[in-house]
């Protein structure tokens, strides 16, 4: 048995509950018998900092720190690895950022990098260390002087341990004030991994391009642990594309809608707006989704087509426009910058926000 410490490095943005990554590795750790404990250096109302860090690593001697790296906490990462260095644990980065990243770092003071979905490959590094072994083999593992095999998907994501199952790993006292009534959902909710889209912008590298699914059921037996146990009303799902496959899609929302423990939730989602039909949103709504946030990115079709969106604006009217007919609320999200955009394409994006403007709540850009 090793003793885990994972760490969320400060971010320039508050965390209001725990990150759902480290939450699934937690689960990974825990169900394998691994001891593992938490540490969030971006939690909302957490104080912990870098020396608080330091001190829980001199007192409780982990055998393994590991840190979850985005491009804009990077840095902190770093700073955290050369503080870290000398005092024993394997120091072990993960996370977007490393996983186009890994070599950097290395060159910071990781021990090891591990790209890509980290449940799996943590475990067998874990393995490897206790064994004596290299980290040859271990699926997008980089570490001084070699790297390991090459990354493939986690095909059967029911084999994963739930999330929830290791929120006692967490303070969740540090991510909600004492007297507040919320409660701090554990990092929402994931149903499928991957994205089928192929927008060249996407930076979707963790999960990657191939669209796997939870089973119905396991998704709703986590959904009614979490309002059982933790009084949770509404579930922020964090799909990539939560409507891309619509028989699944339909058989999920008979799925909440047939247990009675979960009478009255509600959810939200992400999904591109070709990815939904009326009939879909339909059922959708039926079975509690309220609000819906919908990639866009442009107005003008040769702008769509150059970044291989896969939709056209008549398409995104269509979706949005049905979601607000249906009493949810919509969230839509543009970009600008795109290559050869010039005052043409972006005025056909005007357009296309000025039309929406009617059937949405909130503008991303």
């Amino acid at each position: 048995m090793a003793r885990v410490l994972l760490v969320m490095p400060e971010l320039p943005q508050r965390l209001g509950a725990p990150y759902l990554g480290q939450l699934y590795l937690a689960s990974a750790l825990k169900s394998a018998g691994h001891a593992v404990s938490a540490i969030d250096l971006g939690a909302r109302y957490g104080e912990d900092d870098l020396q608080t860090l330091c001190a829980k690593v001199d007192n409780e001697r982990p055998d393994v720190v590991g840190v979850t790296l985005f491009t804009y906490n990077a840095l902190k990462a770093y700073s955290i690895a050369r503080a870290l260095q000398g005092k024993g644990p394997l120091l072990v980065a993960g996370g977007p950022h490393v996983t186009v990243r890994p070599k950097e770092a290395l060159e910071h003071g990781f021990d090891l990098a591990i790209a890509g979905e980290g449940e799996r490959s943590l475990l067998r590094a874990l393995d490897a260390v206790q064994e004596g072994a290299g980290f040859e083999a271990i699926e997008g593992a980089h570490f001084e002087g070699g790297k390991g095999s090459a990354l493939s998907p986690i095909e059967d994501l029911a084999s994963l341990a739930q999330p929830h199952e290791a929120i006692s790993a967490f303070d969740l006292s540090t991510y909600w004030p004492a007297e507040s009534a919320h409660h701090a959902l554990p990092g929402g909710m994931m149903t499928s991994r991957g994205c089928p889209a192929r927008c060249t912008f996407c930076a979707n590298y963790v999960t990657g391009r191939v669209f796997r699914y939870r089973p119905a059921e396991e998704v709703v037996d986590e959904m009614v642990a979490l309002r059982i146990h933790h009084g949770i009303q509404t579930f922020p799902f964090w799909d990539d594309a939560f409507t891309a496959n619509r028989r699944r899609l339909h058989t999920l929302c008979n799925a909440i809608m047939a247990r009675p423990e979960l009478e009255g939730v509600t959810w939200t989602c992400i999904t591109p707006a070709n990815m939904v039909k009326p009939i879909d949103l339909d059922v959708m709504a039926r079975a509690g989704c309220t609000t819906i946030n919908f990639g866009i990115e442009s107005g003008d079709r040769k702008v769509l087509k150059s970044v291989k969106k896969g939709q056209a604006p008549e398409q995104v009217y269509a979706a949005v426009r049905a979601a607000k007919e249906l009493g949810m609320s919509t969230v839509v999200n543009f970009m600008f910058g795109f290559p050869n955009e010039g005052v043409v394409e972006l005025n056909h994006t005007m357009r296309l926000m000025k039309k929406l403007a009617p059937y949405t709540d909130y503008f991303n850009s």
